[in-house]
């Protein structure tokens, strides 16, 4: 029996503690789409990755310079089933620490994950920016990456 929404869905949470950019990436159909609604300058200008093997490389290039890794823990907060069978709508938390400072954090987000033949083959990822990068120490990074990438 293929895997379903909610499956993937635990099963993406793992991927994210465990850091696995391979984990992650197996659980999307060849063609999937992952999606970053919330801008961030570091993603680039698409703000999403097409395809299985592209969203293996890009979490890859975004994890694979992290020798600490911040995650302590990632949870569904509340997972909302849909009058589509192949979607479900999960509002989460994620607990991580800014290894600079010890200072633990948590941060919020809402994945939209569609789910077909036990693969996800589209996800919407409405994670908190803002506050990630605060958690992280790197908000004026942030701003200075925002205010460069928007000046006329």
């Amino acid at each position: 029996m293929p895997a379903t929404p909610r499956d993937l869905l635990d099963r993406f949470q793992q991927a994210m503690l465990d850091f696995s950019p391979d984990a992650l990436a197996d659980l999307f159909a060849d063609e999937a789409i992952y999606e970053f609604v919330f801008w961030a300058p570091h993603r680039g200008p698409s703000q999403r990755y097409d395809g299985r093997e592209e969203i293996r490389a890009g979490f890859r290039a975004a994890w694979g310079s992290v020798s600490d890794p911040p995650l302590t823990g990632v949870r569904a907060v509340c997972v909302h089933e849909t009058a589509d069978a192949e979607v479900i709508i999960s509002e989460g938390e994620m607990d991580a620490v800014n290894h600079a400072t010890g200072r633990p954090f948590t941060s919020r987000f809402v994945l939209v994950l569609r789910a077909r033949d036990g693969r996800i083959v589209h996800l919407r990822d409405y994670s908190d920016v803002l506050r990630t990068a605060a958690g992280l120490g790197r908000l004026t990074q942030l701003f200075d990456q925002v205010h460069a990438e928007s000046a006329p």
